[in-house]
């Protein structure tokens, strides 16, 4: 079998040491059936309640504003989690964590363990690469996905298959997509409409603004300084590393601080 032929492997979830939903991943059971939901204590005065296997987050913001902070948080706190990282950029750090320099080497790990978190950080970045990252990824199933950097290979007209189907098709296979992006305007609307927790940092152009503003509503304005806004002028600007929260399960958004 090639490394491009991928069949789905097994994986014990009652294993694992975390409280999650043990229900067959193919179901289309109600949602807050058999559900557990985990409080990762990510964020100061943030009641920010996840479930692995079963919900989405996009983390946006510009560079140096929090991002890779909160998305190494949020990596430390999933213990006895399987999760897959695509660190483009080598932000990721965690003393759990197995760090890996190519998919291929990924793949054989996982293949003979069967659970754990791994850092991938390829010398291949390619798209093509990413393709069988996502693949490997949505074949596996009961896992998290954390992709660093997502603006690299999608745009809001293009959005690739193998990315799309971790998006689209994940829930049922067990799999919560995180997807990380310095420019939410960027982001094809699939990411965001499938997320039930977006996180949004300072933002440096309005226009990314107006774009969150239609899926978290216009407290997302205190993003951007006072002279840099069309309107909302009367919102304050939101503190240095803090950001906007928005858990779409309920009305209003929240600001928290890393």
């Amino acid at each position: 079998m090639t490394s491009d032929e991928l069949e789905p492997d097994e994986v014990d979830t009652k294993t694992l040491d975390i409280d999650h939903p043990e229900t067959d991943p193919n179901s289309d059971k109600d949602d807050n059936e058999s559900e557990t939901e985990k409080e990762i204590e990510v964020t100061q005065n943030l009641n920010f309640n996840f479930v692995p296997y079963n919900e989405s987050i996009v983390i946006t913001g510009s560079q140096g504003s929090g991002k890779s902070y909160l998305a190494n948080t949020l990596l430390q706190n999933l213990h006895g989690v399987n999760v897959f990282v695509w660190d483009f950029n080598h932000a990721f750090h965690d003393s759990r964590s197995v760090l890996v320099n190519h998919l291929d080497e990924m793949i054989e790990m996982f293949r003979e363990y069967k659970q754990g978190k791994y850092i991938l950080q390829d010398y291949d970045k390619e798209e093509d690469q990413f393709r069988r990252f996502c693949k490997f990824a949505f074949h596996t199933g009961n896992c998290v996905v954390i992709i660093d950097e997502a603006h690299n290979y999608v745009t809001k007209q293009k959005i690739l298959k193998e990315y799309n189907q971790l998006i689209l098709s994940g829930r049922p296979r067990g799999i919560s997509v995180v997807s990380i992006s310095t420019r939410p305007a960027t982001l094809p609307n699939n990411v965001l409409t499938n997320a039930k927790h977006v996180f949004a940092f300072r933002l440096n152009i309005e226009s990314d603004v107006k774009f969150l503003e239609s899926w978290m509503g216009s407290g997302v304005w205190q993003l951007v300084g006072a002279d840099k806004r069309s309107k909302h002028q009367d919102l304050p600007e939101i503190p240095q590393h803090s950001f906007y929260y928005r858990n779409h399960d309920e009305s209003d958004g929240q600001v928290g601080k890393v």
